[in-house]
């Protein structure tokens, strides 16, 4: 008997659940799917979809004929800024700038509600397809074109929703760049002085897009430079003496670091360290020839005080002048010239024009007999003024007071023959017979050598 009741309560559990299976296949059969099945074969599909649960989107206008497709007939549930928001959170129009599409709540102008081939089943694939039915495609047009733009990928740097910065950009100024440019992070930010354009926006100087140019660079340089320096090309068009180092290669950039540098005014090195990475070797110019600066300053050890401090725009501007060599302010160029206090401007700049102008002294320089001014004596005159470079090198000498070895003179070296000696010196350059000078007795010239040498000894 008890084996009749176990048969009989397992027969009527079968019954039951053979019948919620039914009912199953039944209600399976009567959902959008069973007629719309072609709406969830894609890839990526919406979560209500894939669940047959289109009635979260989908009103329908008469229940009972829902599944009659001859008299059914749906209306979106809600207007459809608000239908999304049912289930996503609303902070994608959050930011303070929106996208326009989702400003207006068009979320399907970009997103398929059912289903997609594509990741968040946009309709599109890559994204700047999507981009371009609103957008004008003219980010492509040019020679250089940036590698996110090139793949279609503008969500690489665009919030497709809304961003708190201007474009919907997801991230501000250069930290938007170092997202990929990681390595240049490391190597801008170690760096003391940052060019203000760079430091603020990349995109100052770099078309984010395409452009003709290397570099995506907005323009040309030097246009490029000029567009934030007017003065500088104002400056090197009207200068008589140009840097050829302006015109050639890289121009601006031969010398200025567009980006970050150990170096004021954004040298690449100390201006001297800069300056002999070109006067390296023989230059041939307009002017005449250029010695290989760094050359004569490796034989010569006694440096002109600007030298020392790698200071040569002390003396010349690179960027152009009206003087010969680039010099910053007038400085003979010929051995003989009358003198004038202006045509020494540059020599003045550091050192006393009393230096020139005071026939006797006891106190402006070493370079005196007795106390006459011998600087007064060579300089000083109306006639045949020696200029300074007569007698001085102004890069770099072996001798003290960076005195010359020879004399430059009608084309042909005139041996100085210089001797200093602890209150005065000789010399003898073949300008004139030999003479001498001395601090604490003034010496009769021409010299008796041997009694001048003599004297000088003791």
């Amino acid at each position: 008997m008890k084996n009749c009741f176990i048969v009989v309560l397992g027969f009527t559990l079968w019954l039951a659940v053979s019948d919620r299976r039914v009912e199953a296949a039944a209600a399976a059969e009567k959902t959008c799917l069973s007629c719309h099945a072609d709406l969830a074969k894609q890839r990526y599909v919406h979560g209500p979809v894939a669940t047959g649960e289109c009635v979260r989107c989908h009103e329908p206008v008469d229940k009972e004929n829902m599944y009659d497709a001859r008299k059914h007939s749906f209306k979106l549930a809600r207007e459809e800024r608000d239908l999304c928001y049912v289930c996503h959170e609303r902070r994608l129009d959050a930011q303070k700038v929106v996208h326009g599409p989702v400003r207006f709540g068009l979320c399907t102008a970009c997103h398929d509600p059912h289903q997609s081939p594509y990741r968040y089943r946009l309709k599109a694939n890559p994204p700047s397809k999507l981009c371009y039915q609103c957008h004008v495609n003219d980010k492509t047009i040019n020679k250089e074109v940036h590698g996110p733009v090139a793949v279609g990928d503008c969500v690489a740097c665009h919030d497709p929703h809304s961003s708190p910065y201007q474009y919907r950009l997801i991230a501000e100024g250069q930290n938007l760049c170092f997202i990929c440019h990681t390595e240049k992070k490391e190597e801008f930010l170690s760096k003391r002085f940052g060019h203000p354009p760079a430091a603020l926006n990349c995109s100052n100087c770099h078309d984010p897009h395409t452009s003709p140019n290397p570099l995506r660079l907005n323009n040309s340089v030097p246009a490029l430079c000029f567009g934030c320096h007017p003065e500088k090309k104002d400056h090197i068009a009207k200068a008589k003496t140009q840097h050829s180092a302006y015109k050639i290669e890289k121009k601006c950039l031969n010398c200025h670091d567009p980006h970050y540098t150990n170096f004021p005014k954004q040298l690449k090195a100390a201006p001297a360290d800069l300056c002999l990475s070109c006067h390296n070797k023989e230059l041939e110019t307009p002017t005449g020839k250029i010695m290989n600066m760094k050359k004569w300053l490796d034989e010569n050890n006694d440096w002109h005080g600007p030298i020392r401090q790698k200071d040569c725009p002390a003396c010349h501007n690179p960027h152009g002048t009206d003087n010969f060599r680039l010099l910053k302010r007038p400085y003979p160029r010929d051995f003989y010239t009358p003198f004038a206090q202006e045509k020494y401007g540059l020599c003045f700049g550091c050192h006393e024009q009393t230096l020139a102008l005071d026939r006797f002294t006891t106190t402006l320089t070493n370079f005196r007999n007795g106390d006459e001014n011998l600087h007064f004596r060579h300089v000083n005159q109306t006639v045949k003024g020696r200029t300074c470079r007569a007698c001085h090198e102004v890069h770099a000498s072996n001798n003290p007071k960076h005195i010359r070895d020879s004399v430059p003179y009608g084309g042909w070296q005139l041996p100085t023959n210089y001797v200093k000696f602890r209150v005065g010196g000789k010399c003898s350059p073949g300008c004139h017979v030999p003479r001498g000078y001395s601090r604490v007795g003034k010496v009769q010239n021409p010299i008796d050598y041997e009694k001048f040498n003599a004297d000088q000894k003791n």
